[in-house]
């Protein structure tokens, strides 16, 4: 709980302090943002007089060149939409810089990316220096791999170098609402959700899969039968929060599920979300939270002791919110 007193001097709600820090965030990103902008800029200049015009920009699943673009094109295209795609990154940690989460996935997009885009540039001028035309290019296909390993390995230093600092939505969590619970008194919350547009697209899946076998052979249609089952069977969830922790369960067949033990839990809180601010509909699974979404609108947030938060969609989530508040309160306190 915040101190009523105001925060420390210096601490994360301070003023000076929370500026130095936002001003910190967007002064190293931005200026990474140019620093690799000038890099893909000037290092394909560098070559332009030993690349053909127009050059080999795209390449088969045999490795062989199969379209061009102008040299001008891609000395133009590729710092140019680095830049989009980096200050996207920036503008969404910048925005939400207060978490930390929020800061270190937007550093491991912008390290991710860079790397990416100086990789593929270089491959690109690499394939095509001193050929005569395009269609001489050399082949291109195993060489992604390592530049592949490169960037994830590089989305993974810059996550850990934006992971730090203050991080308000921890605090919100320790702020949540609490159930009291009298000593030794044991509870559990159920609640469930449902989703109808996954549930009608199921059961309309099936039915065109069932049409379809008077005219198809069996084996063309078991795939969307299937496809048809499963959307049916994962369109509805129950979520069970006792002291062992968070089980959300699928469909009436209550499997798969997922426990989160309490252990690995340091608050939970509400908050309203729309699917594609989590990733989208169902399990979805980014670099800062997991949310399980079956419609919009209210869901339970857990704050996880990784720093990570969990989404799920349930209705009534704040009841389920007290209680978890109320269960980690006394686990802290054995």
């Amino acid at each position: 709980m915040r101190d009523s007193s105001g925060p420390e001097s210096g601490g994360p709600l301070d003023a000076g302090g929370e500026m130095t820090y936002r001003t910190r965030f967007l002064a190293a990103s931005g200026l990474w943002v140019v620093a690799v902008a000038a890099v893909l800029y000037f290092g394909i200049r560098a070559f332009r007089d030993r690349l053909p015009d127009p050059i080999a920009s795209h390449w088969g699943f045999a490795g062989a060149p199969d379209d061009s673009t102008s040299l001008a094109s891609f000395l133009i295209f590729v710092p140019v939409g680095w830049l989009v795609l980096g200050s996207a990154a920036a503008g969404y940690g910048a925005r939400g810089w207060r978490r930390r989460r929020t800061r270190a996935a937007a550093g491991a997009i912008i390290a991710t990316g860079a790397l990416f885009m100086i990789g593929l540039a270089a491959l690109t001028v690499w394939a095509n220096l001193d050929v005569a035309e395009w269609r001489q290019a050399r082949s291109m296909n195993w060489q992604v791999i390592p530049v592949l390993l490169i960037a994830a390995l590089a989305g993974r230093l810059g996550w850990l170098a934006f992971h730090r600092g203050p991080d308000e939505a921890a605090q919100d969590a320790d702020e949540g609402p609490e159930l009291a619970l009298k000593p030794g008194q044991r509870a559990v919350w159920l609640a469930s959700v449902s989703s109808p547009a996954l549930r009608a697209g199921g059961w309309l899946v099936l039915l065109a899969a069932a049409a379809a076998a008077v005219f198809l052979p069996w084996p063309i249609v078991l795939a969307p039968l299937l496809a048809g089952a499963a959307c049916l069977a994962l369109s509805s969830a129950r979520v069970q929060i006792d002291e062992r922790g968070v089980r959300v369960a699928f469909g009436p067949q209550r499997w798969p599920s997922r426990l989160i033990p309490l252990a690995k839990i340091d608050g939970a809180r509400v908050e309203t979300r729309r699917p594609l601010e989590v990733g989208g509909w169902g399990y979805r699974a980014l670099p800062s939270s997991t949310a399980i979404m079956l419609r919009g609108g209210e869901c339970l947030v857990l704050r996880l002791t990784s720093g990570r938060d969990f989404y799920i969609s349930v209705d009534h989530a704040e009841r389920g919110a007290e209680l978890i508040n109320a269960l980690v309160t006394e686990r802290s306190a054995l």
